[in-house]
């Protein structure tokens, strides 16, 4: 098209080196809750919104948690709850009169039940805790039944006489998903294109089975162009913490995987949502942390605190003057770290407890047995996908890629130095492959490499008296 003389300038774009949509911090968290439908994506970036969206459970829990202490967005998905909660009477209870609970639980709880007046039903008094009493109701007259809000549990009372402090214990799990409801849960959030994850985590007790299933996911979505880890937790200890970390020893032998985070350790907690003192899975609180942190930093930074709201690690026992004390010590915690679990230890001189090493699955040989590494390598493959994404079917000369894909090159190197920058790498290098036939494949090959950074995890120090006046 012809056109008279005047000014005709052109505006580029993309010469201040903007990255894309990284998914750093960015998180799912996958299990069961009483409120939602199923395998849908429902975004939280405030804990208020739980409870009318989430309702109660442990995916409530979790969330709860990563919003107090990652902060952002949590994107939640609830996984069918297709293996139900267990309540099991203490064998010390009282056989007469007797109290039962019945119901569905949507919780994990220690229910006490102590009477507070002795007599009848319509005389008497009771009062319930669901953290082994710690914390307790007000009183509450006995009647034939008691509806105990948001546990979905009903207690239950026989007519008899009842006794002044006569007290009924109950161990109560939450209901969890299958391996399948939860690979149904997680592949919905790989449906949703919308979104960049950095991690998928299941907010639920779990086995080497689930770890499996959740590894051959991570495969599948890379695949499919997603680059995403998987995050899960274990069983919680019984009594015995020697046959808990030998137990999870054994089950993982047989289990690696760079991309799947193994959270160990179980813990009496201030229960975000509601303050009760709770056994808890620390999962919600370490990756919290992590996802509030730049990609570099460990959730093991001394300096970063201890993990907030922990009372004691289990198993505990009690002593005569009330305190609790962790069969937990950092013997246990060594083990689970060189296996390949993310788990908690106490520094000489503390009592609180802190992350002892940001494990991923992987074996010890790994680039990726820490899981900094592991989000640095995730962040630059998600940014290079973008940056690199325009160049997809453009003409090149094949007889001088280098000179043809300048471009591609600088683009890659732009999000390097980004990240070398902001100190989340030591540095980094594109390459184009050189002897590639382009004309018979259509494909280019890269190399790309970068330098990570180093961590002090052991200091050393060479301490002695020196003699001035000494030749």
């Amino acid at each position: 098209m012809s056109r008279l003389a005047g000014l005709g300038p052109s505006i580029s774009d993309g010469n201040l080196g903007i990255q894309g949509v990284d998914g750093a911090g960015s998180r799912v968290i996958v299990g069961v809750c009483s409120v939602g439908t199923a395998n849908q994506i429902v975004a939280l970036a405030d804990i208020d919104e739980i409870r009318p969206k989430r309702g109660y459970g442990p995916l409530a829990n979790h969330s709860a948690d990563q919003l107090a202490f990652g902060g952002g967005v949590v994107y939640t998905i609830r996984a069918a709850g297709d293996v139900a909660g267990t309540i099991t009477p203490d064998m010390a209870n009282p056989v007469a009169p007797v109290v039962g609970i019945t119901g569905t639980t949507l919780i994990a709880a220690a229910v006490l039940v102590e009477i507070t007046k002795a007599g009848a039903l319509g005389v008497g008094n009771f009062k319930y805790s669901l953290d082994d009493g710690d914390t307790f109701s007000e009183p509450i007259a006995l009647a034939a039944t008691y509806v105990m809000p948001d546990t979905g549990m009903t207690l239950e009372f026989a007519i008899g006489a009842y006794l002044l402090g006569n007290v009924y214990k109950f161990a109560v799990t939450a209901p969890k998903a299958s391996v399948s409801s939860i690979q149904a849960a997680i592949r919905a959030a790989f449906a949703d294109q919308t979104r960049i994850y950095e991690y998928i985590h299941v907010a639920q007790p779990s086995d080497a089975a689930m770890w499996t299933a959740l590894a051959a996911l991570r495969i599948e979505a890379y695949t499919q162009g997603r680059d995403v880890d998987l995050s899960a937790e274990t069983v919680a200890p019984g009594a015995d913490a020697d046959a808990w970390v030998a137990a999870r020893l054994l089950e993982k032998a047989a289990f690696q995987d760079v991309g799947v985070y193994l959270i160990a350790p179980h813990a009496e907690v201030i229960d975000t949502l509601t303050g009760r003192q709770e056994i808890q899975s620390l999962a919600g609180r370490i990756l919290g942390r992590i996802s509030g942190l730049p990609v570099h930093i460990k959730a093991a930074q001394v300096d970063l605190g201890a993990l907030p709201g922990v009372v004691v690690v289990a198993p505990f026992t009690i002593n005569t003057d009330g305190k609790k004390v962790s069969s937990y010590n950092n013997g246990h915690a060594l083990q689970l770290e060189n296996a390949g679990f993310t788990t908690v230890m106490r520094h000489l001189g503390s009592e609180a407890y802190f992350v002892s090493e940001d494990r991923t699955a992987a074996g010890n040989t790994s680039d990726f047995k820490i899981i900094p590494n592991r989000r640095v390598i995730l962040k630059v493959n998600t940014l290079l996908r973008q940056a690199w994404l325009p160049f997809v079917q453009r003409a090149a000369n094949p007889e001088d890629l280098n000179a043809s894909l300048a471009s591609l090159v600088k683009a890659g190197t732009r999000i390097l130095r980004g990240m070398q920058t902001d100190t989340e790498i030591v540095r980094g290098q594109v390459q184009i492959v050189p002897g590639q036939d382009l004309l018979s494949t259509s494909k280019i090959k890269l190399k790309v490499r970068v330098v990570p950074n180093g961590y002090t995890k052991f200091i050393d120090w060479d301490l002695g008296l020196e003699n001035p006046l000494s030749a």
